[in-house]
């Protein structure tokens, strides 16, 4: 288990925030959406069950998530993916069958460099290309739930990986702010909460 029973309560009282706020009201005609952003870590079995038991939680919690369209997006330092993926397909394991993260629709390259691409430790991942991302292909989603493999402090030292703040300023806005949630190993924050953070990286 990589998420506590009490990351779990928080998780489905954040993600009902997110799902019932009026700056994030439903588009008419549109089912509701989801979309879990698995980085590609070092520790990737980490991530995989923190997924598990995020969608476990989410479709015992509420029972919109029964029948729920999702996706998985496998943020990787050199290009980006994502596939549709059933939730009971996710709880099965299948969303990180070996293939699964290479091998998806939507490619995306991040043109990121790095020092070294044979150690997966020290990768560098641009968080600016993943909101631009996201925006581009998961507009619908209406929640979009980001796993990383480190603490909060860790994402600080970090600067949550964003290589130019006014460039992910603008794809967060206008919308993408209010349905982000990044799932750090002890903390979670909204993506209103990290451009709040981003006045301290331009002051």
């Amino acid at each position: 288990m990589a998420l506590s029973q009490l990351q779990k309560l928080e998780l489905n009282k954040r993600v009902d925030k997110i799902f019932h706020a009026p700056s994030n009201a439903p588009t008419s005609g549109h089912q509701p959406e989801i979309a879990f952003v698995a980085q590609i870590s070092s520790d990737i079995k980490h991530i995989h069950s923190s997924i598990k038991d995020a969608v476990a939680s989410l479709k015992a919690h509420d029972k919109m998530f029964q029948n729920m369209r999702s996706n998985m997006v496998y943020w990787d330092e050199d290009k980006i993916t994502s596939k549709v993926t059933p939730m009971s397909f996710i709880l099965m394991g299948k969303a990180f069958e070996e293939g699964q993260c290479s091998e998806n629709n939507n490619a995306f390259n991040t043109q990121t460099k790095i020092s070294s691409t044979d150690n997966i430790v020290d990768k560098l991942f641009n968080f600016d290309a993943l909101c631009g991302y996201l925006k581009l292909y998961h507009a619908r989603c209406r929640c979009i739930l980001i796993f990383v493999n480190y603490t909060y402090r860790e994402l600080e030292a970090r600067r949550f990986d964003i290589v130019d703040v006014e460039i992910a300023k603008q794809h967060l806005n206008p919308f993408l702010k209010y349905r982000l949630l990044i799932i750090a190993k002890d903390k979670m924050v909204t993506g209103s909460e990290l451009i709040m953070q981003f006045i301290s990286y331009t002051s």
